[in-house]
């Protein structure tokens, strides 16, 4: 089977803060895009699976262990790599999208756009990587991130070292098939039927949040940016979620069917926790050397 390591599931992380959704941040941005502080309904969306995962507190431990690992790696090709601040606390909001779009104040701003504070909580890291990368030129482009021989694929290589990669393979698609599966649950589907309900009250014809948050209207132009026409209905769908109790549905029932499936594959599940004590054991290993006396 093929094996993917943490620190291939960091640099997804990574990816994704770094802008990779639909309104990231942009080259000479003078302030970062801020987003709302997650509600407690947010906050309060920590599924089964999620305990197999890296936190994103977590995610941003494994990167400064890589800066430190990156680091003298440089230094001995002869290049700066300067060491960025990363948060000491974050709050995890991994699922604050799962269920589209959940917040009045996120559905007022942007509609169902999203940008890395959103998705992350955090878009100065990002910043201050721009600007490390700004630094460096060609030459040291290649040593720091050229494949197999960059100084970054040399640091994974200290991290994944004895045997933490993990089979992530079934974690995702089981991830991906039981939230299908919770949106087909029959309470699941009467109670979306309700919400349909309610958005055609206020005008808008919808059967699922789904197909509210992919109409191509909203994603014709590249701007990133939310129109008030989108704005308008994701504020009704804000609405109409709560007012039917669509999400609090959805999240009780795929945390049963995750938790059961869980149970009918505990061996899996097992081996990923162990492998993911096993790398970040590594990654503290590495930071408690660097920060020795």
């Amino acid at each position: 089977m093929k094996k993917k390591s943490y620190t291939a599931v960091l640099l997804s992380f990574l990816l994704l803060a770094a802008g990779c959704a639909s309104e990231g941040p942009r080259e000479g941005a003078s302030q970062p895009v801020q987003a709302p502080k997650p509600t407690r309904q947010v906050l309060d969306l920590v599924l089964p699976f999620d305990k197999y995962e890296l936190t994103q507190q977590e995610n941003y431990t494994v990167a400064k262990a890589r800066d430190f690992l990156i680091k003298q790696c440089m230094e001995k090709r002869g290049h700066e790599w300067n060491i960025l601040h990363y948060p000491s606390r974050v709050d995890e909001i991994k699922n604050r999208r799962r269920y589209g779009v959940i917040e009045m104040q996120v559905a007022r701003e942007f509609g169902y756009h999203a940008n890395s504070a959103i998705l992350s909580g955090n878009e100065d890291v990002q910043q201050q990587r721009n600007e490390r990368d700004k630094l460096l030129d060609h030459d040291g482009m290649q040593a720091a991130y050229k494949e197999k021989t960059g100084c970054g694929y040399k640091a994974n290589d200290v991290l994944d070292r004895g045997g933490v990669s993990a089979d992530y393979h079934l974690f995702n698609r089981l991830s991906s098939e039981l939230l299908a599966d919770a949106k087909k649950d029959q309470d699941v589907v009467r109670i979306t039927r309700r919400w349909s309900a309610c958005m055609k009250d206020q005008g808008h014809v919808y059967r699922t949040p789904d197909e509210a948050i992919s109409d191509p209207s909203w994603w014709k132009k590249e701007s990133g940016k939310a129109s008030s026409a989108e704005k308008t209905v994701a504020i009704a769908d804000v609405q109409c979620k709560s007012h039917v109790n669509l999400v609090s549905a959805l999240f009780e029932t795929e945390t049963k069917l995750q938790n059961q499936a869980i149970k009918q594959h505990d061996a899996y599940f097992d081996k990923l926790a162990k492998a993911r004590a096993t790398y970040l054991e590594h990654v503290q290993n590495v930071i408690e050397k660097r920060d020795a006396p």
